[in-house]
């Protein structure tokens, strides 16, 4: 089952140096626009083609999107998790929330 995450845990996870991959489940031109430092790009439609590289995530994944209106990172999570994995995370109230908290991202 998909775990939720608050900002402040992944914002300490990734201070810690914690081996975690993040996923950003929003349109690829709202990642160029920002995102969470060290997030990769996947969105819906594009799981399924990836599932490969993301068998390759040994890490915990903790996956989000625009805001707790958007269901993307809830959508991306679950069938991440159908892949196979084991310790799946949804950031949800997501990226706008992580900007609220003035947490850093790439521009």
């Amino acid at each position: 089952m998909v775990k939720e995450i608050s900002g402040e845990i992944l914002k300490s996870w990734i201070d810690s140096g914690k081996k975690i991959t993040i996923i950003d489940a929003r349109d690829v031109k709202d990642y160029k626009r920002g995102h969470i430092v060290g997030a990769i790009s996947l969105m819906n439609k594009d799981v399924e083609k990836r599932k490969n590289e993301i068998f390759n995530f040994i890490q915990p994944v903790v996956v989000y999107s625009n805001d707790e209106n958007c269901p993307a990172s809830g959508i991306v999570a679950e069938k991440i998790e159908k892949i196979g994995l084991k310790e799946v995370y949804n950031y949800n109230p997501s990226y706008k929330d992580w900007i609220e908290k003035g947490y850093p991202v790439v521009k």
